[in-house]
């Protein structure tokens, strides 16, 4: 019953407005939106240009591991179902009701991969993604407290658990065989059936996959950087370097809806040590939510298309 609360999309919606509440209570709301509406149209486009960039080149990883080759024209459609299932899932309890209509769209186009393969495909994707997630993390973390950055020692235990956790879990899909010393244990179903998903994949593939998802994080995270500049947030290079992916890999946590109002908060809490002013630091958050959003919406024009 708890589980079925917290997952809720209502649940997302309401925690979505308190903490959008809270970050901009003090916050003179009208003149951000007027800052926003300032925003040149040639820079929404070019953003919203760079963007399906960085899906194509998220989608190439995904084409891939379903078809062991990428070509600009597969990359192309396999980034077309991402902007179907993103758009789905806006209006889904979870992301789970987009992947189901990702493997429609690609069971119709490759009919002859299989049902069973394009469905393994999408939990691969997501597990090379997530894991790429938390690697390039931890590792901005380390860098960033070697440069001086302040991070709770709780969260950098974390990531350092969740490191190893995945480290373990890349170990035991290329080099060991746990199925029979760990089958026993009621509690490993479910990691093993992963690890036998993947180990039936081609390693080379999901090693490739995995160090186009590292590289991706550096395309991402970049254009937070131009909003920066845009609103004259004074955010450095360095700073969203390191600091985009812890935030990124916390926001995986479905507690939010597109990650409005905990992405806020966690801009605030991050950046705010760093002298940025918290309406700066806003307007470069919810832009980058906004962005996210139209980039989803693109999806349901492309569905009535």
């Amino acid at each position: 019953m708890i589980k079925k609360i917290l997952t809720s999309k209502i649940f997302r919606l309401v925690f979505s407005i308190i903490l959008l509440y809270f970050a901009f209570k003090k916050i003179d709301a009208s003149s951000l939106f007027s800052e926003v509406a300032k925003v040149p149209i040639w820079f929404v486009a070019t953003i919203l240009f760079y963007s399906f960039l960085g899906m194509l080149f998220g989608s190439a990883r995904w084409c891939l591991i379903v078809l062991g080759k990428i070509s600009l024209k597969d990359a192309l459609f396999f980034s077309k179902v991402n902007l179907i299932g993103s758009f789905y899932s806006l209006f889904l309890s979870s992301s789970v009701g987009g992947d189901f209509f990702k493997w429609a769209y690609l069971h119709k186009k490759y009919e002859e991969v299989g049902k069973t393969r394009l469905g393994v495909s999408v939990i691969v994707d997501r597990v090379v993604g997530f894991s790429a997630f938390g690697l390039m993390a931890f590792l901005m973390m380390i860098l960033g407290k070697l440069v001086g950055f302040q991070f709770p020692d709780y969260l950098f235990w974390i990531f350092l658990m969740l490191t190893m956790v995945i480290l373990f879990f890349y170990g035991a899909v290329f080099y060991f065989d746990f199925e029979k010393k760990l089958s026993k244990f009621a509690f490993m179903e479910k990691f093993l059936k992963i690890i036998m998903v993947l180990e039936k994949e081609n390693k080379k593939i999901i090693f490739q996959a995995l160090l186009m998802s590292l590289f991706g994080q550096l395309l991402w995270a970049l254009p937070f950087w131009f909003y920066s500049l845009i609103f004259g947030a004074g955010m450095s290079l360095l700073s969203i370097y390191i600091l985009v992916p812890v935030i990124s890999l916390i926001l995986v946590l479905p507690i939010s809806v597109a990650g409005f109002g905990a992405r806020e908060q966690l801009f605030l809490y991050f950046f705010g040590p760093l002298g940025v002013a918290d309406e700066k630091i806003l307007l470069v958050s919810s832009f980058a939510g906004v962005i996210g959003l139209l980039v989803s919406l693109l999806g349901g024009l492309l569905i009535l298309l």
